[in-house]
């Protein structure tokens, strides 16, 4: 047995764990892995820095000042240097589509000057300025209680500007950070990738190799999703803090239904979450609202459930159409939530009066073109989000990468605003309040449950899993291994 070497499965369809269409959870714990962060949130809540050296708001000047870490290289052997921490910061505002970036709300002066595709050059943004060799000042365009809690995401992870395509989007071979690991070799037949340690000084204690699995082929010995690993009595089990994802119906705004009030309601009215969240094959708790509990902003809601009132709605709004069948599209998760609980969605909403038939598609953003132009609304997974509350809304705000999802509404366009103008975070929390109650009144979406982070993990490998929060990001370097 090598008590050296792990192997981590981590189930996605995109093609690497590292583009931009694979699961938020594979992605943020390779790119973490490979990259580094700026900072991370610590078990407290707190941020601490990785590859910055320090961080600070400066009153006089009301900016941020970031500070980096001396004698830092890529894997590629370059030098960084403090250019690199500005186009890292700003880099997905100058990819050439939207992206998961552009999202979340790191609202730098000057950002919104930038078209998608724009060329790059420093200096170019108002609110970026160098300060000097290892400094760097951010001003954001408006309060944000939750700025350094973002840069806790692998978006803004330190990269080298000369190994990205042209779209800033897509590596020209394989991410090149300043993480604890490097890539060593890619199976692009089995979809795993060998990483090796090369920070030794800080995680001494982390596996040497991981076998970093997207497909199951060899048995884990670490996975957060895996439903052999969830009947295996062999895995010890650790719940961490924050849950992994949130389940949801995400609704068509081009579409008559989706963009329908009542529609919505009756959606909504028709489910009874108890039933299929039951059904999951890893564990799920039904969820009524897209706040998860512990979150500030959290409402508290019951679930409204009214099979009369919504086979009544249901044929209101159908009309001529009560007896088609629309199409679903579905993000997949069959490998770890199963099919049974789709299954008793389509029968209850069959019942309240809505024929629908779950097709899966692959297609994160763009979903409702070609086969789904027409669908009404579409089943997918997204993070629940401790790092800054109001990113949990914000695939839903106009301008979002995802096409569609969001209405078009002045009144949610200024609650969106007001939350990004929070001066603190109790601020924060009623704004967010604001957000979450409007979301609730229109059924903007619909929650169904949340996955909590649970890991599998094999105890005659690994003592302890380190310092981890859960989430969609997992430290791998944080893992202590036993040597003995």
């Amino acid at each position: 047995m090598n008590q050296n070497k792990i192997v981590f499965y981590s189930p996605t369809n995109a093609e690497n764990p590292w583009i931009e269409n694979a699961a938020a959870d594979t992605r943020y714990t390779f790119n973490t892995a490979v990259l580094n962060l700026l900072v991370y949130i610590d078990t407290n809540f707190n941020i601490k820095p990785i590859t910055l050296e320090s961080f600070h708001w400066d009153y006089k000047n009301k900016y941020y000042v970031l500070t980096l870490k001396k004698n830092l290289s890529f894997t590629n052997g370059r030098k960084v240097t403090i250019e690199d921490l500005e186009f890292s910061i700003l880099r997905p505002f100058f990819a050439a589509i939207g992206n998961e970036g552009t999202m979340q709300l790191v609202n730098v002066k000057g950002s919104e000057k930038i078209v998608p595709g724009q060329a790059y050059k420093s200096g170019l943004v108002e609110g970026v300025k160098i300060l000097n060799s290892h400094s760097l000042a951010v001003t954001p365009s408006s309060p944000n209680p939750s700025f350094m809690y973002t840069l806790a995401r692998s978006n803004y992870s330190l990269v080298p500007i000369e190994e990205f395509e042209k779209d800033f989007l897509n590596w020209k071979k394989w991410p090149i950070g300043v993480g604890p690991y490097k890539i060593k070799d890619e199976d692009k037949e089995q979809h795993s990738y060998l990483l090796e340690l090369i920070d030794f000084k800080n995680y001494p204690n982390a596996p040497q190799k991981i076998i970093f699995e997207l497909e199951r082929t060899l048995r884990p010995d670490l996975t957060l999703i895996d439903t052999l690993a969830v009947n295996d009595s062999s895995y010890e089990r650790s719940n961490l803090t924050a849950p992994l994802f949130i389940r949801i119906f995400a609704f068509n705004y081009s579409s008559k239904l989706g963009n329908n009030p009542d529609f919505r309601k009756a959606i909504s009215i028709a489910l009874q979450r108890k039933q299929f969240s039951n059904k999951t094959l890893v564990p799920t708790k039904p969820l009524n609202e897209i706040v998860t509990k512990g979150f500030i902003g959290r409402l508290n809601i019951e679930e409204n459930y009214n099979l009369p009132e919504a086979q009544k709605t249901f044929q209101k709004v159908l009309g001529s159409q009560k007896n088609n069948v629309f199409k679903i599209p579905f993000t997949p998760d069959l490998e770890y939530l199963g099919r049974d609980y789709r299954d008793i969605i389509t029968n209850q909403l069959k019942e309240a009066g809505l024929n629908i038939e779950f097709i899966q598609s692959n297609i994160l953003w763009d979903t409702f073109q070609e086969e789904f132009k027409d669908s009404p609304f579409r089943l997918l997974s997204k993070g629940a989000d401790f790092y800054d509350p109001l990113l949990t809304f914000t695939i839903f705000k106009k301008g979002s990468p995802a096409i569609n999802t969001y209405p078009n509404d002045d009144r949610l366009n200024q609650y969106f605003e007001d939350a990004e103008d929070s001066l603190n975070r109790d601020v924060l929390s009623s704004n967010i309040e604001k957000l979450s109650k409007y979301f609730i009144d229109n059924n903007t979406i619909i929650p169904l449950f949340e996955v909590p982070t649970v890991t599998y993990y094999n105890s005659k490998k690994i003592i302890s899993l380190g310092e981890q929060v859960g989430g969609q990001t997992f430290h791998l370097a944080n893992i202590i291994m036993n040597k003995e």
